[in-house]
């Protein structure tokens, strides 16, 4: 098999492993809620931009959706797989380790992406299509935060996952406490903040007005979103060429 055909097939079987768990279900139905909230919003009168950011997309999907979806997925791509043993048999095969890592990380992606960007387009949509240019530009910028934020965290905790079964116990600290309170009240971190990057990719297209000043700007988001996302999937090839096989290591 060449390349593409083998990071296909692994793709495939990751895919199916995730959208096989009860909790992707419970992510599914998590989705929607910022979809109830804004079509209650708009059956309010609402249409302001600002309020509606603040009150669904910050609080709702930002603060807990996003990181819960990627983080789940991206610790679950390799998580089943070690958990049972069975990454042994995968690993066995002459696949390049990069191979294996970057087709998990887009199956973990693809999924975080797949729930999170389009509740995210159609709750945006439903609410802030009538505000106009001003609506959509906002609604694209919230696009851009979820896929940013997606891909940081999914390939963050896959390769978390790598180097312990407690990824997603870390996943949901970093969440909540890095993320939801010393992010937003410490700025001197917001560097080291997926959130903030997230927050700053977006203002290339809309401030959506989520802090009083955008506290990492548009370049710096992408550039360290890069940075973390190229580092991290380096890690964790590496880890997998030094991941013990029966008998031996590969």
């Amino acid at each position: 098999m060449n390349s593409i055909a083998i990071f296909g097939e692994i793709v495939r079987v990751t895919l199916r492993q995730l959208l096989g768990r009860r909790r992707t279900l419970l992510l599914v139905l998590l989705s929607a809620l910022p979809v109830l909230l804004a079509v209650a919003f708009r059956m309010g009168g609402e249409t302001d931009i600002e309020r509606f950011t603040r009150r669904i997309f910050d609080t709702v999907t930002l603060t807990i959706l996003l990181p819960l979806v990627a983080i789940l997925f991206g610790a679950g791509a390799f998580g089943a797989e070690i958990d049972d043993g069975t990454v042994v048999y995968l690993l066995a095969k002459p696949i390049p380790r990069w191979l294996v890592v970057a087709a998990k990380a887009f199956a973990a992606v693809a999924m975080s992406i797949a729930l999170t960007g389009t509740s995210t387009l159609v709750a945006g949509l439903v609410d802030l299509a009538p505000a106009g240019q001003d609506g959509i530009s906002a609604v694209l910028a919230q696009v851009v935060a979820v896929v940013v934020g997606s891909v940081c965290y999914a390939v963050l905790f896959l390769t978390l996952s790598l180097f312990t079964r407690r990824a997603l116990v870390i996943g949901i600290g970093y969440m909540l406490v890095w993320e939801g309170a010393l992010s937003s009240i410490l700025p001197g971190i917001a560097n080291l903040s997926i959130r903030q990057y997230s927050i700053g990719a977006a203002s290339a297209i809309y401030n959506l007005s989520v802090n009083r000043t955008v506290l990492v700007p548009a370049d710096t988001a992408f550039l360290l979103s890069g940075v973390l996302i190229v580092a991290a999937l380096i890690i964790a090839t590496w880890k997998l060429m030094r991941f013990e096989l029966p008998g031996g290591s590969d």
